[in-house]
């Protein structure tokens, strides 16, 4: 029993690098507890009118619509759409939904307006989770499934590294423990059902595609076209006969998400404009995008296109003027507004994406962090200079009291500001504190009963939840066999130096081997001093002879980490073996974080 006591000790290690990659594998499906609501305030914080007629009318209940001679959308199930294309041959499905349970009643609801037919195709706009999660319930046998060429790797890696906290961030973005009273929708769709995401239905593409690629279906043209824009592996579809365009992401009713507040890799501004431009070319009739309501009507739909890509590059026109001029980043932040002739458009209002993060994210991307102010180069430490101005202030009592009174005036702005120095500086007493996190949470709820934008609403909300209850640990969901076996092997050990408890390896210097026989690969872990090096192939010289050899099966080895079977059988099976000091190993193993 202690052999195998201590093999599921080691397979904690192999939990440890994948801990962060169930976030990847279902985007935004970490889940509350099992209560559907969870808050903790006396009552809820009613939304503001202009967002009430949003969910109203923009997301609007759940149906199904034609849009054309051949396309129907079930709008207002999910987060995001599910449109299916009927064709002489069967229907071809664009998007599936976030998960299976969903998906199942998009399709009970299509299959109400058109007949089952067999699904030839889906497509898949680009590869966030919820227009992939409910693949399951629409692929039959011999079903293609297109994406771009970038759609798989996009898929696996866009959220590695930082997972725990872009989850942490996902959570609050979307609302997860907030009732729906206070957030009645998301701007682009129904609220999520979180724990309906628990089953993974996430199908990978059978067939991909760059540039342009023509689909001959039943005896109707489709046509995908690469896009690039709310993500790297965006595209668009376009029915010449039914003159309808599918723009997938790249347009929905609010200003568009050119920045993301859960954090993920710059949006591509330039191809943005360039995908709107090219769905302009085509002169459609009938647009209906992968979140909210269709447009109809060839000069509506040609002046909502030219107005969304002509607010993109404003903004971005905007910021690099202001760069060129010598402006700081707190003047891209605070002056860079659309023109009235765009901000008065309600597909353009800011009830998702916001102009202020958008600059933001367009200066840094392009420029870095530094705004070019000579200030910001050597700065105190945010906490140092939170106490020496809460000090100079008059002390910590004082500058509560000012911020509780900003509270009351119904200056949340400046109340959530005191309050947040106040616990930086970390001179308020434990009796204070508890006041301090009491009103900068009820600051938090104010501010946001002013918001429309849901991303800021709910995270404001979220944030105050917290305050009063604590974080709530994401619990994850299990991965399917067909992204399993996907899991590129690299990105396990690119994760990996990134969970060392550095300060327990100041004095180490050691290395343990991973060999994979069935893929011919092998890769070396070597702990230098509070860095974890991973180098594939052959190790590099001067590293020291391995503490331990770790050989395995690599499809063994994922499922193992994911917990899709027990570690003892695998060791059982002899699909994982260790060849040298057990106890060494499991030292280095100790180096590294597990869990979440």
């Amino acid at each position: 029993m202690k052999y195998i006591f201590n093999e599921k000790k080691a397979a904690a290690f192999f939990l440890s690098c994948f801990a962060v990659l169930s976030f990847v594998l279902l985007f935004a499906t970490c889940v509350r507890d099992k209560a559907p609501e969870v808050t903790t305030r006396a009552e809820s914080v009613p939304p503001t009118e202009y967002l009430e007629a949003h969910c109203d009318e923009v997301v609007g209940p759940p149906r199904v619509e034609r849009i054309s001679e051949h396309v129907y959308a079930a709008i207002g199930y999910d987060l995001a759409n599910v449109v299916l294309i009927q064709t002489d041959d069967g229907n071809v499905i664009v998007d599936a939904a976030m998960s299976p349970a969903r998906a199942r009643l998009i399709k009970k609801a299509l299959y109400a307006e058109v007949p089952q037919a067999p699904v030839r195709a889906l497509i898949f706009t680009h590869s966030h989770i919820d227009h992939v999660g409910g693949a399951s319930e629409f692929v039959e046998e011999g079903t293609q499934i297109w994406a771009t060429a970038p759609f798989t790797e996009h898929f696996l890696k866009q959220y590695g590294t930082f997972g725990k906290a872009e989850t942490t961030r996902a959570m609050r973005q979307f609302g997860h423990h907030i009732d729906s009273q206070s957030l009645p929708c998301s701007a682009l769709g129904a609220r999520m059902d979180i724990d309906a995401a628990l089953e993974a239905g996430v199908r990978l593409p059978t067939n991909v595609f760059s540039g342009e690629k023509d689909l001959e279906i039943g005896g109707l043209r489709i046509e995908l076209h690469e896009g690039h824009g709310e993500t790297h592996d965006q595209l668009f579809v376009w029915i010449p006969e039914d003159q309808t365009v599918i723009p997938g992401d790249n347009f929905y009713w609010a200003f568009p998400n050119l920045y993301t507040v859960r954090g993920s890799s710059p949006r591509p501004v330039n191809e943005w404009i360039k995908a709107l431009d090219n769905m302009r070319s085509k002169d459609p009739a009938h647009l209906i995008g992968m979140h909210t309501r269709p447009i109809h009507g060839k000069e509506e739909i040609a002046e909502a296109l030219r107005d969304y890509r002509d607010a993109i590059q404003w903004v971005r026109d905007e910021v690099i003027r202001a760069a060129n001029r010598g402006e700081d980043m707190n003047y891209m932040r605070h002056q860079i507004k659309l023109p009235p002739h765009l901000a008065d458009k309600r597909y353009l209002h800011e009830l998702y994406g916001q102009v202020d993060w958008s600059a933001e994210a367009i200066y840094t991307n392009n420029l870095g962090w530094f705004d070019g102010r000579a200030d910001k180069l050597y700065q105190l430490d945010g906490r140092e200079t939170a106490r020496r101005e809460v000090e100079l202030m008059g002390g910590a009592s004082e500058v509560y009291d000012v911020g509780a009174k900003a509270l009351a005036d119904g200056d949340a702005k400046w109340a959530i500001h005191l309050f947040s120095k106040l616990m930086d500086s970390r001179l308020a007493g434990e009796a204070l504190e508890e006041k301090i996190k009491a009103d900068l949470s009820e600051a938090y709820e104010r501010l946001a009963s002013g918001i429309d934008n849901t991303n800021g609403r709910a995270y404001l909300l979220e944030s105050a939840l917290e305050l009063r209850r604590g974080k709530l640990d994401p619990q994850s969901p299990q991965a399917n066999e067909a992204i399993i076996g996907a899991i590129p092997l690299e990105m396990i050990f690119d994760i990996m130096p990134t969970r060392l408890r550095a300060e327990d390896a100041m004095d180490v210097h050691e290395s343990v081997r991973f060999i994979f026989p069935d893929e011919g690969r092998q890769f070396t872990v070597t702990v230098r001093r509070g860095v974890a090096e991973v180098i594939e192939g052959e190790p590099l010289p001067g590293t020291p002879e391995p503490v331990a050899v770790v050989t395995a099966d690599s499809r063994a080895y994922r499922e193992v980490a994911l917990g899709k079977v027990n570690s003892a059988s695998v060791f059982l099976k002899g699909d994982m073996k260790v060849k040298g000091s057990i106890p060494k190993l499991l030292k280095f193993l100790d180096l590294f974080e597990t869990g979440a």
